[in-house]
C-alpha cells in the first residue's frame, strides 16, 4: 500500500547511472540535504576539536550547532519529499507525453494543411482576378 503513494526509487533512471552521478542527481533534486549533511560535519568537527583542546564551551556550543542543522536536514529531507512526491503523482508517464506531443504534432500540421489551403485559394482568386482584367483589357481594344 505505501508504494503506491509513494514513488518509488526504481521508477527513477538511476540503473545506468554510477554511485558518484547518482549522488549528483539525488543533490539536485534537493539541494538542502547535501547542505545541511556537510554543515553538521563541520559542526561535529569543530566540536571535536573543542573536546580535543579541552574548550568546553566551544564545544558545547558545537554540539548545539550539530543539533540545529541535523534538525534542519530533516526538515529539507521531508520537505523534499514531499515536493517530490506532489510533482512525481502529477507528472506524466512517458507513453503519455508521447502521446501528448504526437496530438500537438497532428494538431500543428493540420493548422499548417489549413494555411497552405487559404494560400492556394488566394493565388487561385488572384489568378481569376488576372484573368478577367486581362480578357477585359484585351475586349475594350478590340471595340
Amino acid at each position: 500500500m505505501a508504494s503506491q503513494n509513494y514513488p518509488s526509487s526504481a521508477d527513477l533512471p538511476l540503473e545506468d547511472m554510477t554511485p558518484f552521478e547518482k549522488i549528483i542527481y539525488r543533490s539536485k533534486q534537493q539541494p538542502l540535504v547535501p547542505l545541511g549533511c556537510l554543515g553538521t560535519c563541520v559542526a561535529v568537527a569543530m566540536a571535536a576539536k573543542g573536546v580535543r583542546t579541552g574548550n568546553a564551551r566551544s564545544a558545547q556550543k558545537w554540539f548545539r550547532w550539530r543539533v540545529g542543522l541535523q534538525g534542519l536536514t530533516i526538515v529539507a529531507l521531508l520537505a523534499g519529499s514531499i515536493y517530490f512526491d506532489k510533482t512525481f503523482r502529477e507528472g506524466k508517464t512517458e507513453q503519455e507525453l508521447a502521446i501528448e506531443k504526437a496530438r500537438m504534432r497532428e494538431r500543428l500540421w493540420i493548422e499548417e494543411l489549413e494555411r497552405r489551403d487559404e494560400e492556394m485559394k488566394e493565388r487561385q482568386r488572384r489568378a481569376e482576378l488576372a484573368r478577367k482584367r486581362k480578357e477585359d483589357a484585351e475586349a475594350s481594344k478590340g471595340d
